[in-house]
């Protein structure tokens, strides 16, 4: 089962590669997806990368499969370990991080703290933070965004969230149910501790000092981040490239996977090419 202990707790991950079997020269793609968000999610993008890249999905502490991580501390810097470790765990070496959402905080913190396991950095409609309006909004009709949750439940919320403009884009029935059962997979309490730390923390100064070859992709139409935002974190990273992609809400990578794939296979494949490109 893939399945490893870290920090104490049992982390969930799906690991793919479809490579030559005699090639010596696999490099790693390791995928963090953002709130609420599991491995699953990213499922489509497995034939576009794996047949050139070992690829790793990781579910965070408390969602999909993975455990809440009992005593373990909700805290940014704590998340940040939980994914040095697992890299640790694995003996991945250095891999090209993928961060979607918040998940791309946690990548950022990964790359500043310890740029030693990072090949690459690709941040995919990832916020700097979850700033008050940010908050407001996930907080719909409740006082805060944990209330929303506490009130709501994991599978309340999802049912609330995919019905947002700006969230994700589900063609039909089938997949909506898909969506709302995937993403309340993760814990109430997972969700509530994820939420309280990716609102208390802002990654932005650590940006100008990051030294990996940097990707972003930035959505036009997200309810979570701007794409004025995302222009600024791409010019914040020294020498990062950043691809614009006019997706209908927040996740690209799913409504627009043949762009935002095909975007982050040329940034691996071509890190000197030009200094920014739009979709």
């Amino acid at each position: 089962m893939p399945r490893i202990s870290v920090n104490g707790y049992d982390t969930w991950y799906e690991d793919d590669c479809f490579c030559d079997p005699w090639r010596t020269d696999i490099e790693t793609i390791l995928i963090q997806p953002g709130f609420g968000r599991n491995s699953q999610f990213w499922y489509h993008w497995i034939p576009r990368l794996a047949g050139r890249y070992r690829v790793i999905r990781r579910d965070l502490r408390g969602h999909g499969k993975s455990a809440d991580g009992g005593t373990a501390p909700w805290t940014f810097d704590q998340l940040v370990d939980d994914l040095s470790r697992f890299i640790d765990v694995l003996s991945l070496g250095r891999v090209h991080v993928l961060g979607e959402s918040t998940g791309g905080m946690l990548a950022v913190g990964l790359a500043h703290g310890h740029p030693d396991q990072v090949q690459s950095l690709t941040l995919c409609s990832s916020p700097t933070t979850i700033d008050g309006a940010g908050q407001q909004f996930f907080a719909g009709s409740h006082n805060t965004w944990q209330d929303a949750l506490e009130s709501l439940g994991a599978e309340g919320f999802a049912k609330w969230l995919v019905s947002q403009t700006g969230t994700a884009v589900c063609e039909d029935a089938l997949q909506s149910q898909w969506w709302i059962d995937q993403f309340s997979s993760a814990s109430t309490t997972a969700l509530i501790g994820y939420s309280t730390v990716i609102s208390g923390v802002d990654v932005a100064p650590l940006l100008p000092q990051l030294t990996v070859p940097s990707l972003v992709l930035a959505p036009t139409r997200s309810s979570a981040t701007s794409l004025l935002e995302q222009l600024s974190i791409a010019a914040a990273i020294p020498g990062a490239r950043v691809v614009t992609v006019d997706g209908a809400g927040h996740e690209i990578y799913a409504d627009e996977a043949d762009v935002t794939s095909a975007a982050y296979l040329n940034f691996l494949e071509n890190q000197a090419g030009n200094d920014s490109a739009e979709s």
